[in-house]
């Protein structure tokens, strides 16, 4: 997706008012950061948040997207590194530290796109030992991480996990949390029982978010969250219409839609 584009479809993602890069602003308050890493970075929204707050700081900003690191070249620090490389993939081969890794949103992308490949057995110990290696390994003592995950569950999603259903094996199970979560947490928490972190989980419902017009909605809905993926597809009619069909129940007086977003915020200092 051309990131101009994207930047278009993103919707403004506030709870109780505070934005999302507030939120992560908010936790980098008072870090002492010398090396940091952002997974997933897209075009650098977060890490341009980052940048700012800790100027001069080794940085390394990674995207399996080329399109997406070019833009986030042009206005992030020349200095920075910058790796074409999937989140699992990158914290599995890295020899690098960091005491100050961040991802906003896009991790799971890249844990499901690997229970795909492997399955859910094999994928979830895979991800869990991936995950477990990078902090024990690549995380420095009194490093902090910071990692926004979408709520399933929430109104929003609910409409495009049982899309995914249709085509993904991964997500059979749509009344629970996505596997991806579910192996976040579980790894995480397992981390912090054996002390060698210190979690904090918060889960968060969003502020509404307000689409003009149905075909603003479907959109947003097809090009960005479901990523295209069924554009050109045989499912393609009967996704717009469960779509529709789904979210007549957030549509107002005036036509607009309102359907409101969560998400759960994950955060450690490692010990």
């Amino acid at each position: 997706m051309p990131p101009e584009y994207y930047k278009d479809l993103l919707q403004p993602y506030t709870f109780n008012g505070v934005t999302d890069l507030q939120l992560l602003k908010n936790f980098l308050k008072n870090k002492n950061v010398s090396s940091a890493l952002e997974l997933g970075c897209g075009s650098g929204r977060a890490s341009a948040a980052a940048v700012q707050m800790f100027p001069g700081v080794n940085y390394t900003f990674s995207d399996l997207s080329k399109r997406m690191l070019t833009s986030a070249k042009s206005h992030l620090p020349q200095d920075a590194s910058f790796v074409v490389s999937d989140a699992i993939e990158f914290m599995e081969n890295t020899a690098n530290t960091f005491d100050l890794v961040y991802t906003l949103w896009s991790f799971s992308h890249s844990t499901h796109q690997h229970l795909h490949r492997l399955g859910i057995e094999d994928g979830r110990k895979y991800i869990s030992r991936v995950l477990e290696k990078f902090v024990l390994e690549n995380i420095k003592k009194d490093g902090a991480l910071f990692l926004i995950h979408f709520d399933s569950l929430s109104d929003e999603q609910s409409v495009l996990m049982r899309q995914w259903q249709r085509v993904f094996p991964t997500f059979a199970n749509i009344d629970q949390q996505s596997p991806s979560k579910q192996i976040t947490e579980e790894t995480l928490t397992k981390l912090d029982t054996n002390g060698d972190i210190r979690l904090n989980v918060q889960h968060l419902q969003g502020d509404v978010i307000q689409y003009e017009s149905e075909d603003v909605l479907l959109e947003t809905f097809m090009n960005f969250h479901l990523e295209t993926f069924f554009n050109q597809s045989e499912y393609l009619q009967t996704v717009l219409e469960d779509i529709k069909m789904q979210v007549a129940t957030y549509k107002q007086n005036d036509g607009t839609y309102a359907v409101t977003p969560g998400c759960y915020v994950y955060s450690f200092i490692k010990n």
